[in-house]
């Protein structure tokens, strides 16, 4: 049997969550992300910090990351976390990482008085949104929309 360790990331894990983030976005075919270890540094673990993360493990080994922050809906009228970023390296899939990193985000979730997860994945993440209907999560009928702050229109128009 595989063992699973999943951990709250610590400043020393920067390098480690800033490769896995590079990772992720080339695997979704998207340019590598801006995050660098000093942003991780910084903004997860600065005051006050913008994101928590954490780190699973295998032989004491990271094989993977998860990196979730607050957020509050209105339908729900509750606080919830929504999930950025959730990785496992390729060798350590399907052996129960994501699993854990999904269940240790659930856990913090709750404890931090929400009652929701929320998260967006690719519609051509075959794979990951298998796993997602796998662990119970349902489909949204959402579409993700973003907008550069420089970007936005000047008020009055």
């Amino acid at each position: 049997m595989i063992v699973v360790h999943v951990r709250e990331a610590v400043p020393a894990d920067a390098d480690t969550i800033a490769a896995f983030a590079r990772a992720l976005s080339l695997e979704e075919g998207y340019p590598a992300p801006a995050l660098a270890s000093q942003d991780v540094r910084k903004e997860g673990f600065g005051a006050p910090a913008r994101f928590r993360a954490l780190i699973a493990e295998r032989d004491g080994r990271p094989v993977g990351y998860a990196l979730f922050y607050p957020t509050y809906d209105t339908d729900h009228a509750a606080r919830g976390l929504y999930l950025q970023d959730l990785y496992v390296v390729p060798e350590a899939r399907r052996q129960g990482a994501g699993r854990a990193l999904m269940a240790a985000v659930a856990r913090a979730c709750q404890a931090d008085g929400g009652c929701y997860l929320f998260w967006n994945a690719l519609p051509g993440n075959r794979a990951g949104l298998a796993f997602y209907r796998a662990i119970g999560a349902c489909e949204e009928p959402v579409v993700t929309l973003s907008l550069q702050p420089d970007a936005a229109p000047a008020s009055g128009r």
